[in-house]
């Protein structure tokens, strides 16, 4: 064979012709899917941008008529109180300003404002005698009005937002920041005896524009001179100075649109009334995700990779395996005088599967790295109650090799240090604790070491069955002598605790919550009481009322970062993993205190019933058979669908509770709760909706209404002060926004049941 050949050959093999002919499809196929993204993500923004340019300009239009229809309705208004007799009496032949005749007006005036929502108050100008009469029952000369500025400016001047309606004018003024209809009957101008000024509410207007607005779009309102009309209530700060005076060009020349650094302005005039909107649309916020771009391009991607396999398939036949033939003619020819030398197949996969084993050592590498990150989230979560079944951890402990099991009791030590102790001395203190567990644990206990923080360690002891009682308590007592032995002066930087025995590994959480709550007891001691913690002879987990208190607040925060189903798997996992082996009368109290926990956390959130048939079976007073108080089969049996509910009913609360209005509404009464001038119209203002759907909101989520949650609030305060100040009753009254002693006590005694005094002496008792 020609031996140019076979070089050719030869330098063909160490081409890698495979390698670089799927590098150079990919490469390509990338390159192209790339372009096809960019064209799709323009092709998806400009959509976007269309179907919501036709949104917001329907969106602008019905907000002109309903601004047009709000304007309209208080002309009509205005028009009924110029034909009415008194009204009409009272400019045509005035009276002085101490006339009976006069309460007659005031009555009308205050009559059409308590009829009319929009309206705050209305005043009544008489021409001839230069008075003024308002609906709240005052009256005054022109000078002595405290608004005399907005009667003078409207004679001063023409309006510049007039609304024309039957033959009818109403003005349109603006006066500090809020806006007044003006209408001077019987005719206009000079030839009026008389002028009206209705004063408007600010949320109602406010309210008919913010419904078109949302996080990403602000609606404006400007007069026919497109001088801002609500300066007080809209935000015109977010127009770039010298647009404004643009649109009246674009409006003249047909459009009604403007297109400036990634903003849509959208602008629209009531032929009505004259006014202009203008309608601010941050148009990055319709950019489309990754997620969609990808979903719109995967068919284009699917077609590029079936093109480019295929035309790989094409390369690869049409150059590769003629050469390949050609390689095997070769290999035969050589080979033919040689037969001793030739490789069957089963050598061939003897030398691969040789091959492959020298490389164990790079498996054995990684699983030596993997192994203690698996066990330390694995324990990390074992500590912290993270709800896993027993044939789980079992096949976890074995893969981690881990020396524990899931049969023997088990305890929880917690070390932490205090602030002042340096990196090096804690290296000190936790090798001194592991020699001290590795020479007394011999017989005793098998344990795992884990570190929780930079500051806290947690020991997982578990020790041998039937281990006696003596024994545990000797190996205790041991552990921390010789820990604070070895460290000598040292010792007063680092707190050790030890938690009590619960029954299994799985229940290992609940004994290292306790070790936790005795730990901070030492870290952070009470200043009202010094008492110390005392073990019992048999110091194990207590499912008493303080044990379920604790687990409902982590059930509670998972719901709070809106991890429902974790929280709903918790609460499940408690229920199913409380003993069965022991007292049943015990069992069954246990069960009784984790159903009052649920339902001290629901009235924690102001819920103590519940509308939907579904949830009312948990508020019912006797929940359950008489039997079942007996039987903690029975019990868990309907355990199980009380947590279901409860946990379902919080999360549902919680989220409604979340309300925008709402969170501005407790944010508001927490700073401003001491003012005895507190009311659901200036929380209502604040929050910049109305009484009626704020005072709905209150009770629909907290199950009670607005004077309630204040009143509660209030005495929870009362209640802090009166526990741990010596102020006297009527300060702390005063304090907390009643407007006298007398209505403190009647509130305080409804909620708590006791007067303030008898609050006090009985916590003093207590103490």
């Amino acid at each position: 064979m020609n031996h140019n050949l076979k070089d050719i050959l030869r330098k063909f093999r160490n081409k890698k012709l495979l390698t670089h002919l799927f590098t150079v499809m990919a490469a390509f196929s990338g390159i192209l899917m790339a372009v096809v993204s960019m064209v799709v993500n323009h092709q998806t923004t400009a959509t976007f941008l269309k179907n919501n340019n036709l949104i917001y300009t329907n969106t602008l239009e019905v907000s002109i008529k309903t601004l047009d229809t709000l304007f309209s309705g208080f002309h009509n208004s205005l028009t009924h109180i110029t034909y009415d007799a008194s009204i009409v009496d009272s400019v045509v032949t005035p009276k002085p300003l101490d006339s009976v005749a006069n309460y007659q007006v005031w009555s009308v005036l205050n009559g059409y404002c308590q009829e009319t929502e929009g309206m705050e108050e209305i005043y009544l100008y008489i021409r001839k005698t230069n008075q003024m009469l308002t609906s709240t029952y005052e009256k005054c000369s022109l000078d002595f009005f405290r608004e005399r500025d907005l009667v003078d400016r409207h004679f001063a001047s023409r309006p510049s937002t007039v609304l024309l309606k039957s033959g009818r004018s109403t003005s349109i003024e603006i006066y500090k920041g809020r806006v007044y209809m003006v209408r001077d009957f019987p005719l206009n101008g000079e030839k009026g005896l008389g002028t009206l000024f209705m004063k408007m509410k600010s949320s109602v207007l406010s309210d008919a524009l913010e419904a078109a607005q949302t996080s990403y779009s602000h609606l404006l309102a400007y007069d026919n001179n497109f001088n801002p009309l609500f300066p007080g209530m809209l935000d015109y700060g977010r127009v770039p100075e010298g647009l404004i005076d643009l649109i009246p060009e674009y409006i003249k020349e047909g459009k009604n649109t403007i297109y400036s650094d990634n903003q849509h302005y959208y602008f629209c005039q009531s032929d009505q009334t004259g006014i202009n909107l203008v309608l601010l649309v941050d148009d990055t916020a319709f950019m489309p995700s990754t997620r969609m771009v990808f979903m719109n391009s995967l068919p284009y991607f699917a077609l590029i990779l079936i093109l480019s396999s295929l035309l790989s398939v094409c390369v690869l036949y049409l150059s590769y395996m003629p050469v390949q033939k050609l390689k095997k003619m070769i290999s035969l020819e050589e080979n033919s005088g040689n037969n001793a030398d030739s490789k069957n197949e089963w050598d061939y996969l003897t030398e691969s599967f040789l091959k492959i084993s020298n490389h164990k050592y790079q498996l054995d590498y990684i699983l030596s790295n993997m192994i203690p990150k698996i066990s330390k989230e694995f324990y990390f979560d074992l500590l912290n109650g993270k709800p896993m079944d027993l044939p789980y951890i079992k096949s976890i402990l074995t893969n981690i090799g881990s020396p524990l099991n899931t049969e023997d009791p088990c305890k929880v030590i917690t070390v932490t240090f205090l602030d002042f102790v340096d990196p090096i001395s804690k290296n000190h203190f936790t090798d001194s604790l592991k020699q001290i567990l590795k020479r007394n644990s011999d017989g005793i206990c098998r344990y795992v070491l884990q570190q929780i923080d930079e500051s806290l360690y947690a020991v997982i002891i578990q020790f041998i069955a039937d281990l006696g009682y003596s024994k545990i308590t000797d190996f205790e007592i041991k552990l921390e002598q010789a820990f604070f032995q070895s460290n000598d002066d040292r010792s007063n930087g680092v707190l050790l605790e030890i938690g009590p025995k619960c029954s299994s590994i799985q229940n290992v959480s609940f004994s290292y919550q306790e070790s936790l709550e005795r730990l901070a007891r030492q870290k952070y001691p009470s200043k009202k009481t010094n008492e110390k913690t005392v073990r019992n002879e048999e110091d194990s987990v207590k499912f008493n009322h303080h044990f379920f208190q604790l687990q409902m607040k982590s059930i509670s925060e998972l719901i709070m970062k809106g991890d429902t189903d974790t929280a709903l798997k918790k609460a499940l996992h408690i229920c199913h993993t409380l003993p069965h082996d022991g007292n049943p009368e015990e069992i069954c109290r246990a069960y009784e205190y984790y159903r009052l926990a649920f339902l001290n956390t629901l009235a924690s959130y102001r819920i103590t019933e519940a509308e939907e048939k579904e949830y009312a079976f948990l508020f019912d007073p006797d929940p359950y058979p008489s039997q079942c108080a007996e039987n903690p089969a029975c019990m868990q049996e309907y355990m199980v669908p009380f947590c279901t509910a409860a946990v379902n009913l919080l999360s549902e609360k919680y989220l409604k509770q979340q309300h925008k209005y709402l969170i501005r509404a407790k944010r508001f009464i927490e700073e401003s709760y001491a003012d005895p001038n507190l009311s659901l119209n200036l929380l209502a203002e604040q929050c910049k909706t109305t009484t009626s759907y704020l005072s709905r909101l209150f009770k629909e989520s907290f199950g009670i209404n607005f004077v309630d949650y204040l009143n509660q609030y209030r005495i929870d305060k009362a209640k802090d002060l009166l526990m741990t100040t010596s102020k006297p009753v009527k300060e702390i009254a005063s304090t907390t926004g009643f407007n006298s002693q007398q209505n403190f006590i009647r509130v305080f005694k409804k909620h708590a049941g006791v007067t303030p005094g008898q609050f006090k002496s009985e916590k003093e008792n207590t103490e």
